[in-house]
């Protein structure tokens, strides 16, 4: 019975010890008996479970690595599973205190090694790990969303939306793009016809404050009079719950609108511009492995002649079907304090609802 028990336990941790033909020196593998095989060639990441990952580590942001391996191509893992990270390839890694440092990474009973410095970061005040120079792609992320509702007989009514999310992250900053456009066609009369897009670049100053030294927006919609609205700005923002599984910021700054009309009555102006201030948040939190729920909202002022205040609120719930697709479902809030009459001196409605199911594919 010993004899089983010895072998069995020998079949256990033989996959810590059979690399002891080309080791890495470190001392935080060393206290632990464990040396690394061709750590120069690949990267290594060991689970809490205990088992080992053999590829290229990709980036870590927002409390998740992306890992691409060899044999389960490439992994979206959540920072809490990770019990430690081997790598030889030369990285930038970002903590919350605002320090960069670049070098080999080696991740271990809770504290950072990067280089030949001394392990004296917390894993836990990591912020984040640049993707590899000759990973610059794995930076950037888009998410292609698209949905349609056709319905015949009494009333032909086709309904399209689409939805794009393009994303780049580093140790220090991040892009954040968004495109959503909706389109409603009711006996061939177009009833419903917008366009939003915006974009926000960040500078992480600490792991829960950052600088947003510009933002921009575009927003069309007919039905409410606005043929083409541009805003451009710039704030600070500040996390205020930053975990594993929840994230919540605000931002706010000033920033500058103008607004062209369609149309307008006989002596108005065709277009006006305004200094204005903005506020907004988001919220995202993972229900459950598979579900995911986010809320962005923002509310920007504005003289009365551009159409006043206005809010935009979208909530979503992103159901995952496969590693790579979505089934998600949005509900979003369009407001004008103060619309401006067409040329038939009509005022449109101040609030606009809109209900989108679509499918999303990750690129």
């Amino acid at each position: 019975m010993l004899k089983k028990y010895l072998l069995i336990s020998t079949l256990l941790l033989s996959p810590l010890t059979c690399f002891a033909n080309e080791s890495l020196p470190d001392p935080l593998l060393e206290e632990r008996g464990v040396v690394i095989k061709d750590a120069s060639q690949f990267d290594w990441v060991r689970l809490n479970s205990g088992e080992w990952l053999k590829g290229e580590l990709i980036a870590m942001y927002d409390k998740e690595l992306e890992f691409d391996s060899d044999v389960l191509d490439t992994l979206v893992i959540d920072r809490e599973d990770i019990y430690m990270i081997v790598s030889d390839r030369h990285h930038t890694v970002r903590f919350n205190d605002g320090t960069e440092l670049s070098g080999t990474l080696n991740i271990s009973g809770g504290y950072v090694k990067v280089g030949d410095l001394p392990a004296k970061y917390r894993y836990r005040d990591l912020v984040s790990i640049a993707p590899s120079i000759d990973s610059e792609l794995s930076a950037w992320t888009v998410k292609i969303s698209l949905g349609a509702d056709l319905s015949r007989g009494n009333t032909d009514q086709t309904e399209y939306s689409a939805r794009a999310d393009i994303k780049r992250r580093t140790a220090s900053s991040r892009f954040l793009a968004e495109f959503l456009g909706y389109r409603t066609t009711s006996d061939e009369q177009v009833t419903k016809n917008n366009i939003r897009a915006n974009g926000t670049f960040d500078w992480f100053y600490t792991q829960k404050m950052y600088f947003r030294p510009i933002f921009f927006e575009y927003y069309r919609d007919p039905f409410q009079n606005i043929a083409n609205k541009y805003t451009v700005g710039a704030g600070v923002g500040y996390y205020v719950m930053d975990t594993d599984k929840t994230e919540w910021d605000f931002s706010t700054g000033p920033a500058y609108q103008k607004t062209e009309f369609d149309t307008v009555t006989t002596g108005e102006d065709k277009s006006n511009a305004s200094m204005s201030y903005f506020i907004g948040t988001n919220f995202e939190h993972e229900l459950t492995k598979k579900i995911d729920f986010t809320f962005n909202y923002r509310y920007l002022t504005a003289k009365s002649d551009t159409g006043g205040d206005s809010q935009y609120a979208m909530a979503s719930f992103e159901i995952d079907i496969t590693d790579d697709i979505d089934f998600d479902i949005s509900l979003v809030w369009d407001y004008l304090a103060d619309p401006i009459a067409d040329e038939n001196a009509v005022v449109p409605e101040k609030e606009d609802y809109k209900m989108i199911f679509a499918l999303g594919i990750d690129l």
